[in-house]
């Protein structure tokens, strides 16, 4: 219950952020760490249920599937100018190689999209095979544009 309040206002900030609607690069860095909370609790969760570590209940796969879609483009509206620095595990090339990043972030989009529609039906491997593109698009990010 808490992780779909906080999704709920994380979603409701995506209007006014993508605007640049940031007071400061802290509150940029911070608006992106809050969602890409809420993509890895969703994310892990899938995992889970997959790994069955829990569970597998496929609505709640499918919910988790749709909220993972609706959060895929919101953390990349705070990688504003000068917010490479202060408490973040992002790297410079963000900016410096911006072009790549913003390319693997609408990778991102849409394998969360497909893993969203897969997850509809009652294919558990097509389900599995989404997941692990998802997986994949992150770890290309990760590897590029993230501190260890």
């Amino acid at each position: 219950m808490k992780a779909a309040v906080t999704l709920i206002c994380v979603l409701m900030m995506g209007t006014a952020t993508a605007k640049g609607a940031f007071d400061d690069t802290d509150d940029a860095i911070q608006y992106r760490q809050a969602a890409f909370g809420l993509i890895k609790e969703n994310f892990a969760d899938m995992g889970a249920m997959l790994k069955k570590k829990k569970p597998m209940d496929s609505e709640a796969f499918a919910q988790r599937a749709q909220h993972l879609a609706l959060l895929a483009e919101i953390p990349f509206t705070g990688f504003i100018p000068g917010s490479d620095k202060g408490k973040t595990d992002a790297l410079g090339k963000v900016w410096q190689q911006r072009s790549d990043f913003d390319q693997r972030a609408s990778q991102f989009a849409q394998a969360t999209a497909t893993l969203a529609q897969v997850s509809q039906g009652n294919d558990l491997k097509a389900t599995a095979k989404a997941f692990g593109d998802v997986g994949k698009t992150c770890k290309g990010c990760h590897d590029n544009f993230k501190k260890d």
